[in-house]
Parts: structure tokens; sequence; C-alpha cells
């Protein structure tokens, strides 16, 4: 009854969980050239997107032909979509035009929907079932921290604070550092770093790491703060409003944390039972098919 449009591992896991449930949901692409794509949908009256279908050309058309048939709009905002709506008056305007398209719109944390709501769009808190959440683990004795700095393009190093980590992992020479969703091409020189592109499994990464590092310049609460405290890891990050965080505004705030995490580890224990407690897959995704299930 649900048709999930999304990008990558985030929207699989949606439609694992809803498929737990017993809701049967798809996973689809909005094709132009299937002229029996409205038809594969019939029996799909709900259509969730992960990411606003507002801020692209493409979404749009796929949310007025969904209209057009009929369909209810459930939208998740994440990260790239409020950067958009906020920071670009043309896709701010489309999103408020096409408001009375969309049903509900959802979004991750308290701070996030506030900014959305500011620039006219009413959105309320409603996390998604999309988290692996870790066991309570015993620190390791190596040196190693993990940092999460996407790299496909030189905005997306920018946006991360990539100038910053560079710095960070030069005057750190004895601490081994792990970038993910990362090319290595800034770190070509750097013995003490290893990249990696994508994992599909975290554990034993945060396992060997003594914290974790994502530095946004905005964010919402990304998967990775959620998951790295599950297992009682320190995380150090930047625009984010969620609990137990080290939060950095500039680079000597960075230089201390990590120095106090290395001369000093400790175990997170608190924060991993706040996200033990507060963000359940099941339940999380119970709470997601009460919002759909009110629309039919």
């Amino acid at each position: 009854m649900i048709a999930e449009i999304g990008g990558g591992i985030f929207s699989k896991r949606i439609v694992e969980q809803l498929n737990k449930k017993a809701i049967k949901t798809i996973l689809i692409t909005p094709s132009l050239k299937d002229i029996n794509f409205k038809n594969k949908l019939e029996n799909f009256p709900i259509i969730h997107f992960t990411g606003s279908p507002t801020v692209t050309f493409v979404g749009i058309l796929s949310l007025l032909r969904f209209r057009g048939w009929g369909k209810k709009i459930v939208v998740s905002w994440i990260g790239f979509d409020i950067r958009r709506v906020k920071n670009n008056w043309f896709w701010r305007l489309t999103s408020k035009i096409l408001l009375k398209k969309i049903d509900v719109n959802i979004t991750d944390d308290e701070f996030v929907a506030k900014e959305l709501n500011d620039v006219g769009i009413p959105a309320r808190v409603q996390p998604l079932p999309i988290y692996s959440i870790y066991p309570l683990t015993n620190l390791p004795s190596t040196k190693q921290i993990t940092i999460y700095l996407p790299d496909p393009t030189m905005h997306d190093f920018e946006h991360y604070q990539g100038s910053m980590i560079k710095k960070l992992v030069k005057e750190f020479s004895d601490v081994n550092f792990l970038i993910t969703r990362n090319s290595g091409k800034f770190f070509k020189n750097e013995k003490n770093v290893k990249c990696i592109l994508w994992i599909d499994d975290m554990k034993k990464i945060y396992e060997n790491s003594l914290a974790v590092i994502r530095l946004p310049l905005h964010d919402a609460t990304g998967a990775t703060i959620i998951e790295a405290l599950s297992m009682g890891r320190t995380m150090i990050s930047s625009a984010t409003q969620f609990p137990f965080c080290k939060i950095v505004n500039n680079y000597n705030e960075l230089k201390q944390f990590v120095e106090n995490t290395i001369n000093n580890p400790k175990l997170n224990e608190n924060a991993s039972k706040f996200v033990h407690d507060h963000y359940n897959n099941s339940r999380l995704t119970a709470d997601l098919i009460k919002i759909c299930l009110k629309l039919i």
C-alpha cells in the first residue's frame, strides 16, 4: 500500500521495516518511459518521498503525476532539501506553491522542523526507521577516529569542512583516521589516513574507533550521530542540536575534543541508553504507518 521513493540504503531500510510490519511496500524510481508505470502503482495509494520532490525539477514532475493519479503524499525532509529551501529563493518558492500537493511533511528533529516552519513549510517531527542501532561496546585500545566526510564534489568537501579535517590529520599524525564516504583524493600523502567510499555495515568501524567526527555546516540528525552514540562512542559534531554530542564551532574546539578523547577516552554510556530508548526502529516504523493510515 506504500510506494517508497528515495535514494540509497535509507529507502531500502524503510521498505524492509514496513514490510516487516506486514505493510506491503515497494521501492520505486519514477519513469517517464515505462508506459505501465501508473498500473504498477494501482494498489499503492500512498507515496512516501525520502527527500522532498519540491526542490528538483524531476521531483516536481513526479509529484504532479502522483497527485493527478489520486495518490496521497508523505514527504520526509532531509539535509539536502532543507538547505535548498533555506538558501535558494527559487526552491523555496516552488516548495510553497506545491504545499497543497503534499499531505504530510515530516523531518527528523525539532530544530529542523522549526527551520522548515520558519520558511513556510509546515513540518512535524517524525524520525524514520533507518538506523542501525548497536549494543554498548567497550572502547578499543587503538587510537583510531572515524570521520564522515563525503567528497563527490568540492562543494560536498567544503560543506563538511574538509579543510579543517585536513589540518587535523596532519597535526595528529600519531592517530589513525578512517574517513568514510571519501575517495581519498584529498589525503593522498597522509600515512595515518585510510579512506573508504561506502560500507553497508559500520559496526566493526565503530567498534575500533574512540570517536566519530561529522562536521557539516548544516545538518539534521544524521544517521551517523545516532549509530555512533548507540555504541557509546564520543560524537564530535557541528550543526546539530542532538544531546550528548561534542559541538564544534572552530578548529581549536575540534583539536581540544580530539586531544581529550585520545588522552582520556570515555564510554558514552548515557548517550547509548538515550538512543536505545528513543530510536527503536520497530516503534518508528509503527509511527510512520499511523501517519500513512490516517490518509486513507
